[in-house]
C-alpha cells in the first residue's frame, strides 16, 4: 500500500512538473521571437503570456505541495480555469488577426496592460508595444496567436483529464 501511495504521488508530481515545463518553454519561445526576431508583443500577447505564467505558477505550487486526491483535482481544476481564460484571450486575438479593422483596442488595452505591476516589474516579458494585427512570419504555417490558441486548448484538455482522474482516484480511495 505504501509503495502505491508513493508511486501515485510521484506520478502526480511529475504531471504537475510537466504542466510547469510546457508554458515555460512557450514563454521562452515568445521571448526569442521578441528579443531576437524583433516581434514586439501586443496587449493581447502580453495577456496570453500572463496566462502561461499563471498556469506555470499554479502547477509549480502543486508540484511543490505534492497534493493528493481532491486537493490534486482542485489544483488541476485551477489549471483548467487558467487555461480557459488564456484560451479566451487567444480566441479573441485570432479573431482580431482575421478582422484587422477591429484591432485590439491598442489605446485603452495597451495603457491598461502597461500600467499593471507585472509590466513595471518585468517589462522585458510583460510590456506591450506591438500591434495585434501586425503581420509576422508564420511558424510552421501558423501565426503566434494561433499557436497560443492550440497550446491553451491542449493545456485545458490535459488539465480537465487530470482533474477527472484525480477526482475518480480520490473517490476510489487510491492515489492520483
Amino acid at each position: 500500500m505504501q509503495s502505491e501511495v508513493k508511486s501515485g504521488s510521484v506520478k502526480s508530481r511529475m504531471v504537475f512538473a510537466g504542466f510547469v515545463l510546457v508554458p515555460l518553454v512557450l514563454l521562452a519561445a515568445a521571448l526569442v521571437l521578441q528579443h531576437v526576431k524583433g516581434q514586439e508583443p501586443c496587449p493581447l500577447c502580453v495577456m496570453q503570456r500572463a496566462g502561461f505564467v499563471l498556469f506555470a505558477l499554479i502547477a509549480l505550487a502543486a508540484a511543490i505541495q505534492h497534493p493528493r486526491g481532491r486537493a490534486a483535482a482542485a489544483y488541476a481544476a485551477a489549471l483548467a480555469l487558467t487555461a480557459l481564460a488564456g484560451l479566451g484571450v487567444a480566441i479573441r486575438h485570432v479573431w482580431v488577426l482575421f478582422h484587422p479593422k477591429f484591432g485590439c483596442g491598442i489605446d485603452v488595452l495597451e495603457e491598461f496592460v502597461n500600467n499593471l505591476p507585472t509590466a513595471k516589474l518585468l517589462p522585458w516579458l510583460f510590456h506591450a508595444s506591438g500591434e495585434c494585427t501586425a503581420p509576422h512570419e508564420p511558424l510552421l504555417g501558423l501565426q503566434v496567436p494561433e499557436w497560443s490558441l492550440i497550446w491553451f486548448s491542449l493545456l485545458f484538455l490535459a488539465a480537465i483529464v487530470f482533474a477527472a482522474k484525480c477526482w475518480s482516484a480520490a473517490r476510489a480511495g487510491a492515489p492520483a
